[in-house]
């Protein structure tokens, strides 16, 4: 029997902490390090998400913002407000509050650009709902509408692990610096030849933007172009950057993962499913909005060139149970 739709998003739920926890560890939160994992994290919407799924984890949440306080030059905030804009991830209130705290600090003054809404007009709520209200409370989070303690950072993050494969955009932005250069190689040394709109659009920047890099790599002669109709073809031989790859005995490039397209796929079926009367559809309506919010992002999933067997999630039973059980199957993968 399928478990009931509440115990299918809480499931989801914390299959997405577990993922949480091992990319952001992998980045320099204190925290386990999986020696596994394979795929680069995307820093910007690994925050984006933690926005709304770190909630359920009070400590990983400040875990977080403790690597912020530390580490916060290495997200691009730029690209942040691309991916947010793009695929409606991230909660915007719960990153205002925690950009208003880190812009205290003048070494993090560009966090002020995330601050571009108005706190809401209704009285604040828990930020963390699985605890109990707080006796004080943070008053910055409080203008943004959200109850929780004073927020107090440990100091116990570390710099990023750029020893590992994971943190490999990180290691390209320390070398590179902090703009499209970095995604724009990594990409083409985990694909080995792309085009500028593909490049693009799987990167968040700009397509203008994109082409400047590509043209000034390719007078490097680090990566090559040649002509396919109307567009260039930019083809990166990888055996010239493997001096990149400094882990362990496995020495490959790691996995190109679209990671805000797949964040904001496992985000829509966890609202929907633990959205009020969903419970109490028919098993064929809940099929139809099940399909109604998974099939554009698994769709443009598949145009951003994750080449997993994502139409196998549409194909068969579209109950909320069978759902959870591929996503965790496809979280696993991923990892």
């Amino acid at each position: 029997m399928n478990p009931p739709p509440v115990s299918s998003s809480a499931r989801l739920r914390e299959s997405l902490l577990r993922l949480l926890w091992q990319q952001w560890s992998a980045l320099g939160v204190a925290g386990q390090v999986s020696p596994n994992t394979r795929s680069i994290v995307d820093p910007e919407a690994l925050l984006l998400v933690s926005t709304v799924f770190a909630r359920h984890d009070a400590r990983l949440f400040d875990e977080i913002f403790d690597w912020l306080l530390r580490n916060g030059e290495w997200v691009n905030a730029l690209r942040l407000v691309r991916i947010q804009a793009e695929h409606h991830l991230g909660d915007e209130t719960v990153l205002a509050a925690v950009a208003d705290h880190l812009s205290e600090d003048t070494s993090h003054l560009k966090w002020r650009t995330l601050i571009k809404i108005k706190p809401p007009g209704e009285p604040p709520v828990p930020l963390f709902p699985h605890l109990p209200l707080p006796n004080r409370t943070d008053s910055k989070f409080a203008h943004w509408g959200w109850l929780r303690p004073p927020l107090e950072s440990r100091s116990l993050s570390s710099a990023p692990r750029t020893n590992h494969p994971a943190s490999f955009l990180i290691k390209l932005r320390a070398l590179f610096g902090r703009q499209s250069r970095a995604e724009i190689i990594a990409w083409l040394v985990t694909h080995e030849a792309g085009h500028p709109a593909q490049i693009a659009r799987e990167t968040g920047y700009f397509r203008g933007s994109v082409q400047n890099v590509l043209n000034e790599l390719e007078l490097s002669g680090h990566v090559q172009a040649s002509r396919a109709g109307r567009e260039k073809l930019f083809v990166s031989r990888r055996d010239q950057w493997r001096f990149l790859l400094t882990w362990g005995e496995a020495q490959e490039f790691p996995r190109w993962i679209p990671w805000a397209g797949v964040f904001a796929l496992i985000r829509g079926v966890h609202d929907l499913i633990e959205s009020p009367g969903f419970d109490g559809y028919s098993s064929d309506l809940q099929a139809m909005e099940l399909m109604r919010v998974m099939k554009p992002i698994v769709d443009q999933i598949a145009v951003e060139g994750l080449h997993l067997p994502l139409a196998e999630i549409l194909a068969e039973d579209m109950k909320p149970g069978p759902i959870v059980d591929r996503l965790e199957s496809l979280i696993t993968e991923l990892a």
